[in-house]
């Protein structure tokens, strides 16, 4: 027991109170922010101009320092700390398809549907080629 005090005070063991969290970075909390309008790695990767695996390797490091083992719960101890505010999923999903249907028009009406199709599937990365141009 006198060797575990010992420990104690010298800062060799911690207890839940001691624990202390790593500050999240800059990045990771915007990537917070987008995990909490529930957009997937891809669509984070898309609006923050990085890699997926770049995102995947964002999304590993919150939940280490968050101390969680999912997404969700992430979202949910962040939202409860004050690091992220709750935005409602189906308004920025409907957002994001809105943004790509209207880029979509556009391409149609400069370059025709034949035209459209040729560059979207030049671009094959693209996310309007999913969408069945």
């Amino acid at each position: 027991m006198g060797n575990m005090l010992e420990l104690e005070a010298g800062g060799m063991v911690q207890g839940p109170s001691s624990l202390r969290l790593e500050p999240l970075t800059p990045r990771q909390l915007e990537v917070l922010a987008l995990l909490s309008e529930g957009l997937s790695n891809k669509l984070i990767a898309r609006r923050l101009n990085i890699a997926s695996a770049t995102v995947k390797i964002h999304v590993a490091n919150i939940l280490h320092v968050l101390q969680v083992s999912s997404r969700l719960q992430a979202v949910v101890v962040a939202r409860r700390r004050g690091l992220c505010e709750r935005v409602p999923v189906a308004s920025s999903a409907r957002e994001e398809t809105q943004s790509e249907q209207r880029a979509l028009d556009l391409l149609r009406l400069i370059l025709g549907h034949e035209g459209a199709a040729r560059l979207l599937a030049a671009n094959s990365g693209s996310p309007m080629v999913a969408a069945g141009v």
